[in-house]
């Protein structure tokens, strides 16, 4: 079960095939699973279609739910491993050993940013912070005792990427990883407002792009303007949205949660414009292993968690399944955004097309739309109703203008798929 990079270094092959990556969000699972309810939710995941796990290896301190244990503790305004929990890491080893049983990649954070200085997480946490030499002799022991399951390894975790120390920090763990595992591969994670610097992005200590596009005011749109960003730099590589919003957690301010509907759209946006190699999920209660009575760090910012088996059964779970199912069955490997494809449109939907030429989009409402380009006699238009998680009737119509998919019969949001659509007299891609 290991994943390596596609010639076209466009998307992933797990074992040398293609696949999606599709990563169930358990920062916390070391501290908190016991082994009853890891196996329990390990299932769960597998049946639905899951085959990746995010983790942060040390704690978040300040996202945390009361009941999650540590591997250490403050000694003297310092972190001291020899004072922690001495079971944590034995207990780390046991959550991988039946991950990697049940199928999983465990995709494992190294340094959360409260531990790196010069991050926003620092200031929180100042206490928390490590030198360079701690750092290195921590990043030492994790992957010595970790690399054995043939994780995908992040180096940072929930990252502004703008100060000059926190990324010379993370550039050395980064560096010091591939020494010590050049097998495995390396991705970042960072915030919403984050924009990795290009001499990182077209470097050598990334294999593929880790964004997250959040739960914030921009939710919607930061997937698709993100994964520009970075589809825009001069090496290719494959992107994945590690962090679209979690379904159940609360926006600034208290004003409403975040819907299997609203995860459907930053999960799909995000896909066709180009992030299509892979996508993190994550249900609000599980990703802080969250139990029923228990305090939490950030309740002020994103609303109290629901206890984790309860957020474990949230619909946008098969939501994403489905996503990873379409993905695979339709070969929409190298999907790309392209802006020119549909005729102006106000609901939000996005195209993109394969090297293939298939073409994709998403329509997060049900309206008519029109794509540029002339049908060919082989055109093939496909619909699914993502909702319902099922394929339905697509209608079409040849116009002056493209090709016109007419509105669905159902009233949520939907993808097209379509083949045998040749450019247009006009377009750029008519050669």
């Amino acid at each position: 079960m290991s994943w390596t990079l596609a010639p076209s270094r466009r998307w992933l092959l797990r074992d040398g095939q293609p696949t999606f990556l599709l990563a169930d969000t358990v920062w916390a699972a070391f501290g908190g699973a016991s082994p009853d309810e890891w196996l329990d939710h390990l299932e769960r995941r597998r049946r639905q279609g899951f085959n990746a796990l995010l983790f942060s290896i040390l704690p978040i301190e300040h996202d945390r739910s009361t009941g999650t244990r540590s591997p250490y503790a403050i000694r003297d305004g310092r972190i001291d491993f020899a004072a922690g929990d001495p079971a944590y890491w034995d207990d780390a080893e046991r959550v991988l050993t039946a991950a990697r049983a049940h199928g999983f990649t465990p995709m494992l954070v190294l340094l959360w940013n409260n531990f790196v200085p010069g991050t926003w997480g620092a200031g929180l946490t100042p206490d928390h912070v490590m030198d360079a030499e701690q750092t290195s002799s921590y990043v030492a022991e994790a992957v010595a005792r970790f690399a054995r399951f043939d994780p995908i390894w992040i180096v940072s975790g929930d990252d502004d990427l703008n100060d000059d120390t926190a990324l010379a920090r993370y550039s050395a763990v980064a560096a010091q990883v591939r020494e010590l595992a050049p097998e495995q591969l390396v991705t970042w994670h960072d915030t919403p407002t984050a924009r990795m610097p290009a001499a990182i992005a077209d470097g050598d200590l990334i294999d593929f792009h880790g964004l997250q596009s959040g739960h914030n005011e921009a939710w919607d749109t930061l997937p698709a303007e993100l994964t520009r960003y970075y589809r825009a730099m001069d090496v290719d590589r494959p992107i994945i949205n590690l962090e679209p919003c979690y379904e159940g957690l609360g926006r600034f301010a208290g004003r409403e949660r975040h819907s299997a509907a609203d995860v459907r759209r930053a999960s799909w946006t995000g896909v066709v414009a180009g992030a299509a190699a892979g996508l993190g999920y994550g249900a609000h209660g599980v990703w802080s292993w969250h139990r029923r009575g228990e305090d939490f760090a950030a309740g002020d910012v994103h609303g109290h968690p629901f206890p984790f088996s309860v957020a474990a059964a949230f619909p946008g779970a098969d939501d994403v399944s489905f996503l990873r199912r379409v993905v695979e069955d339709e070969r929409l490997w190298g999907l790309d955004g392209d802006a020119d494809l549909l005729r102006a449109e106000p609901s939000g939907a996005i195209a993109g097309r394969t090297p293939e030429g298939v073409v994709a989009v998403y329509a997060p409402s049900a309206f008519a739309l029109t794509l540029r380009g002339r049908a060919t006699p082989d055109l093939d238009v496909r619909v699914y109703d993502l909702a319902a998680r099922r394929p339905d009737a697509a209608r079409w119509t040849s116009t002056a203008d493209g090709v016109r998919l007419e509105q669905p019969e159902f009233p949520g949001d939907a993808l097209y798929v379509v083949r045998g659509l040749a450019p247009d007299a006009d377009s750029p891609d008519a050669g």
